[in-house]
């Protein structure tokens, strides 16, 4: 059995469950939907970190930086609450029920199993533990306050649970019946409304019940179900797979692999299944920027950003190197027309001209450079990045922004050093490319001929 037709008969059917799987795709539907809110909260950030003194100097003498701090504060702090909403509205759409009302279960349900502390509670410890006593008289002033720290990048896993599993309880109680039924004549909104109660009331008490014995667990540290599932999940999968430059190229070497036999590969493997794990690390990033800790020091080198701006440079297979040559020196008429009209595009990271005209898909010729020139890029990129000649990236990048301004914005200060990067890694892609696509352009040149001669 051949290498094509072992990953077809093997391969390609799970690709396609994946691809196809109604619980990945909503949480990559979700994510995706974070983008407005990842995007402001980090351009902001950046705002109120540029290490550029002058620039600084500016903005605390005007007082425009604690201003320029609570889009942050209300986006990428407590990116969790969004999404769980988020995740569980795309997947209730799959399962035909009112998106808005599953979505809001999901977002009660996530804050009702999330710690409530109070500002007594907190002063006093403080207090006790360092041997401080107040004067006869001095009252704690008291108030209940949600924690930051779970509801912003260490509550995603937590979120994701809560958000799938609470939909898929309400979406089997309301298909049993379990709903309150208002009368015909009342208004389709408030009707949905009402049917959502009794599966709602369901779904917050389990989850809590769950969150109760989950604390009376012999386990070090475990206080609820958000310190369990961040320290047995959420911790070990960021470490050995979100933050792992091995983990990171088998992760695009897949998703690749997948492009070439016609799958998205970036659809089916990396939304849904490391996206969740690259947007935590990028927000452990931002908030090391914020505190002031050095763009070549921060925690995280994989993340979302060097996924967008250094892997897919150009797109997916790093095609913007080919395009170029192929617009200024291919010697059919097929290609150099094909790399004029798809220069723009690709610039942008729109390639699929390229992988469906080329064509990448199911073309032997382009395997080898399609599979090497994104893998190659990512392991020059992290090297440069943990010898801190590139520095580490904080700011997510939406796909189709284009090459030179992802780098700007991902890289900050820094980022003329990401940019003069890319303008390498296009480059280097391009010569990855050329002895492959020289022998098919030759043979496509030969038959141009061939035919204008017949």
């Amino acid at each position: 059995m051949s290498f094509q037709e072992t990953v077809q008969e093997k391969v390609l059917p799970v690709a396609n469950k994946i691809a196809s799987n109604k619980y990945l795709k909503a949480v990559s539907d979700g994510f995706m939907s974070l983008m407005p809110v990842i995007i402001i909260g980090s351009i902001f950030s950046l705002l109120n970190s540029l290490s550029i003194k002058p620039y600084q100097d500016f903005i605390v003498k005007t007082g425009l930086k604690p201003f320029l701090a609570i889009p942050n504060t209300i986006t990428n702090d407590i990116l969790a609450i969004y999404a769980v909403f988020f995740i569980a509205y795309n997947l209730a759409k799959y399962f035909e029920k009112d998106q808005g009302v599953a979505g809001m279960i999901a977002l009660i349900t996530f804050l009702a199993i999330t710690p409530i502390n109070n500002t007594a509670n907190v002063v006093t410890g403080f207090l006790s533990s360092n041997k401080i006593e107040l004067a006869k008289g001095t009252a704690v002033p008291s108030a209940n306050f949600i924690p930051y720290e779970w509801i912003g990048a260490k509550g995603l896993f937590v979120a994701i649970i809560v958000a799938i599993v609470s939909t898929v309880i309400y979406n089997k109680l309301l298909d049993k019946g379990l709903s309150i039924k208002m009368p015909d004549g009342v208004p389709p909104t408030i009707a949905k409304s009402f049917a959502g109660l009794m599966p709602g009331f369901v779904i917050i008490i389990l989850f809590m019940l769950i969150n109760k014995g989950v604390t009376l667990l012999p386990i070090k540290n475990v206080t609820g179900l958000h310190s369990l599932v961040y320290s047995s999940l959420q911790a070990p999968m960021e470490a050995f797979l979100g933050n792992s430059i091995w983990s990171f190229v088998f992760a695009i070497f897949i998703a690749h692999l997948l492009w070439f036999f016609g799958i998205h590969g970036v659809t089916a493997i990396i939304m849904p299944i490391f996206f969740p794990l690259w947007t935590s690390l990028t927000t452990a990033n931002l908030t090391a920027m914020n505190n002031g800790v050095s763009m070549y020091d921060l925690p995280n080198i994989i993340n979302r950003p060097f996924f967008s701006v250094y892997a897919i440079v150009g797109g997916s297979g790093m095609t913007l190197g080919l395009c170029i040559y192929m617009a200024l020196r291919a010697r059919s008429k097929q290609y150099k027309t094909l790399g004029r009209l798809a220069f723009l595009a690709n610039i942008c990271g729109i390639n699929e001209p390229m992988i469906f005209a080329v064509p990448m898909v199911l073309n032997p010729y382009m395997l080898i450079p399609w599979l090497a020139a994104p893998v190659i890029t990512s392991f020059v990129a992290y090297a440069l990045t943990a010898a801190k000649i590139l520095p580490r990236l904080t700011t997510i990048v939406p796909l189709g922004t284009p090459v030179i301004m992802s780098a700007f914005l991902a890289g900050g200060a820094e980022g003329w050093r990401v940019a003069l990067f890319q303008v390498v890694a296009i480059i280097l892609g391009g010569l990855i490319y050329i002895p492959f696509f020289n022998a098919l352009d030759k043979k496509t040149a030969e038959n141009e001929k061939a035919m204008t001669e017949e």
